[in-house]
Formats: C-alpha cells, structure tokens, sequence
C-alpha cells in the first residue's frame, strides 16, 4: 500500500462515487480554500495497483519548515474494513512525516446518531431511525450506532488518533450537528405540521415582499456583503467553490422595494382598523361590566403589532428611495452529493432580521426539492445542546429544526502527531499557534 498524488480531476472522478462523497472533499473546496491561505494536496490510496481511497488536505506551514494538515470531511475510504482502515492511516501518516507534516486532523463523515428535533434518540432500536439510516447508509438498516462506535474504537486503538469529538458547539474545524430530513414529502402537509409561529413568519415574509430568486448566473457580487459581514472569507473563496460547480446553486431573498412600501401600508392599516374595533368592543363590555380581559390581552397584542408595522413602513419608504429595484437581505448556497441537497452556507443582513427572509428561503428550496429524487435535505449546523435555558445558540437550533428537522450527529474529530518532537517543539515555542478555519 501507498499513498500518490492526484490530479485535481483524478481525485474529483474518485471521490464523486465514494459511498461518503461530500462537498469538502472536492476540487471546488480545494480551490476555496486555497483562497483562505491553504496549500491543497490530493492524495489516492494504492492498494495492488488501483485507488482505493482517497481525501483532500489542506496544509499550512506553521513552524522551521514544517507543517499542519486537516482533511475537512474526510478520509474516503471503507470503514466497515478495520484491517484496510488501520493500515491505510499509518501509511498516510508515514507519508506526512516524510512530506514535513507533523500533524493530521480528520472528521470522517460518518453518523453517530439521529435524533428528534428535541434531542432525543430516535425510536429504541440503538437510537436509530431506520428510514433516515437506510437512506444514509445505502439500505443497510440500524447501522449508524454500532458502525460509528466501531469505528470510533478503530481509529484510536489501531491508527493511534486521540479523539477530539464530544463538543456541542462549534468547537471543531467543521460542524458536527446537523438539521436534516427524508426526502420525497408533501410540502403542503409539511406546512400543516409545522409550528404555527414558524407558518405566520413565513406567510408575514410573502406578505411584505420577499422574492425567492434562483441566481443562474452564481453574481457571488449580489450576496457578497452579506457573507462577509458574516463570515469574514474573502470574496475569491465563494467565486472559487461556486464557478464551474455544476453541484452548486445559490438563491437569493430579495425585497420588491415597492410592493414592501405597499404592504406594509396595508397591513398597518388593517391592524389600526382592528385595533379600533377592539378599543369599541373594550368600551361596550364595560359600560356593561362583562370581563374584558381577554379583548386586553388581544388589544396589547395588537399594539405591538401595530408598532411593528409602522417600523416596517418606515424602512420599507427608505429602502425604496435607496434600492428602488430591490434589496438582496439574504443568501443560501446549495450543494448536491449523492443522493443528498445541502444548504452549504447561508446568511442574512441583520437590519432585516425581522422579515424572517433566511425562513422562507429555506422553505422555498425544501420546497423545490421535496418531489425529487434526492433523498434527503441538510438545512445546515446546529449545537448540540437541546436545553433552551442553558443554549446561548438555541435560536439557531430553532430556527434549522423548524422545518420538521430531524438531528444528524457526526462522529466527530480525530488527529494525531505525525513528528511528535517536532509538534511538542513548536507547542511549546509558538505563542500564536495556527488553527484552521474554514
């Protein structure tokens, strides 16, 4: 066994069929990354003359020549063989070694767990729901639980990784808790299980007018200010990952400046009108002394409404004198692996965090997809911390599962010292260690 490199197109060719294919361990992430400062090797398992593995790396030099490497998403190879897998990860760290890479970090795509929306384990067989897990796992039922812990056990007992993955947050380089559900649905019965909260921002969003547009022409131009406030990666990192990506999409949340002004005048009338039948109603009731607390509440329910829509009309009168032909205040990039639609990235201007724009962008694309032949949709990260009095990010968690979300936990990190002395050496010498973000 050995370990060669490969042309871009060789890995891409390899990887696109790999049971684990994703959109980290592709040509187009490679050149993103290299955006973000990143040397980008792409490394085949030999095997009695034919690939039978492979993953991308990102490398930095950090120290006297040497440097760190990580393997977003990877490696790709067959976990389900121990023997391959212990041997395949010794040959790539000797290679490492040899290459001046003192250290490798992975976080192999393989799942832990499905759980509810609440956090909970799926049904009681393991933990596992066995309709996600056989589309997950390519048919092989009630697999994830036992595979993962498996492999987990492989990896540091074999290989010698030490294990990096029980965090909640985002402590790791990428993510490990997902939103995710089945493929095909009825999304007109999907709407009717969702919270009824979630189903009013969605409908508010229509009625102000947010447009849900599909980008053909990938403009990284029309979204980029929003990715960069909240992201901070250069604009060449997008343009890379997302040019001639045939597996990428992006889509885009737009206010018509008109029709925002126009409804919001509209809606804030309406309210006033029925404020005002309230006011009648409250004053009727007590001149005949009948209990009036329940029209109370609905009047101070509708005064903050009402309050809501004048801010809303203010806004809308100065975003059409300043974008008369529409305002782009939110994004997602979408990505296709497989049998899987992802929303790789998404985000949104903050000034318009009370249109619930991303919502509805996220359940315009669900939308799109839920009569295809994919078969399953990742809204994106989320914690894993389910309790709301004690998650500072519950908000987020809210707003990926609302969807009728299920939680996808990935195994997690893995990393191990590949010059152990030369490691140690520059722990203990460099103040301003180099960790990777991505």
């Amino acid at each position: 066994m050995k370990i060669v490199e490969l042309r871009p197109d060789e890995f891409d060719n390899y990887a696109k069929q790999h049971e684990h294919a994703n959109s980290w361990q592709t040509s187009h992430f490679g050149k993103a990354a290299q955006a973000l400062g990143y040397e980008v090797l792409y490394l085949g398992i030999e095997d009695g003359g034919a690939i039978k593995g492979c993953t991308l790396l990102l490398t930095k030099n950090v120290y006297l020549g040497q440097s760190i490497s990580y393997a977003p998403r990877g490696v790709l190879i067959n976990y389900d063989d121990y023997k391959f897998l212990e041997i395949s990860l010794k040959t790539l760290k000797e290679y490492l070694a040899d290459r001046k890479i003192m250290s490798l970090t992975m976080d192999p795509p393989i799942i832990l767990s499905i759980r509810s929306k609440k956090g909970e384990l799926k049904e009681a067989n393991n933990g596992v729901d066995k309709k996600l897990d056989a589309i997950l796992h390519g048919g092989d039922i009630i697999k994830a639980h036992p595979f993962a812990q498996n492999i987990r056990e492989a990896i540091i007992r074999k290989a010698n990784f030490e294990y990096r993955g029980e965090n909640l947050y985002f402590e790791g380089i990428l993510p490990r808790w997902y939103s995710i559900t089945t493929l095909p649905i009825n999304s007109k019965t999907l709407l009717a299980k969702i919270d009824k909260r979630v189903r009013t921002k969605l409908r508010k969003a229509t009625k102000l007018g947010i447009e849900i547009l599909k980008d053909e022409t990938k403009n990284i131009n029309l979204f980029y200010e929003i990715a960069k406030n909240n992201f901070n990666r250069p604009i060449e990192y997008y343009k890379n990952f997302v040019e001639n990506n045939e597996n990428c999409e992006i889509y885009l949340a737009r206010i018509d400046s008109e029709k925002y002004v126009n409804n919001s005048k509209v809606l804030y009338e309406r309210e006033i009108e029925r404020n005002e039948i309230l006011n009648k109603i409250i004053q009727e009731k007590s001149l005949h002394g009948k209990n009036i607390t329940k029209n109370l509440n609905q009047k101070m329910e509708s005064d903050k409404i009402i309050n809501a829509y004048k801010e809303h009309l203010v806004k809308s009168t100065q975003i059409l004198k300043d974008y008369p032909d529409g305002k782009i205040i939110a994004f997602c990039i979408v990505t296709k692996d497989g049998n899987s639609v992802s929303i790789f990235e998404d985000g949104y201007l903050k000034e318009h965090h009370d249109v619930a724009a991303l919502s509805l962008l996220r359940w315009k694309i669900l939308e799109h997809y839920s009569d295809s032949n994919f078969r399953t949709f990742n809204f994106g990260p989320i914690t894993g911390n389910f309790d709301k009095k004690n998650n500072p990010l519950y908000g987020l968690n809210e707003a990926r599962l609302s969807l009728q979300g299920n939680i996808l936990e990935y195994i997690g990190e893995f990393g191990i010292m590949t010059n152990r002395t030369m490691y140690n050496l520059y722990l203990t010498t460099t103040r301003n260690r180099t960790n990777f973000k991505i």
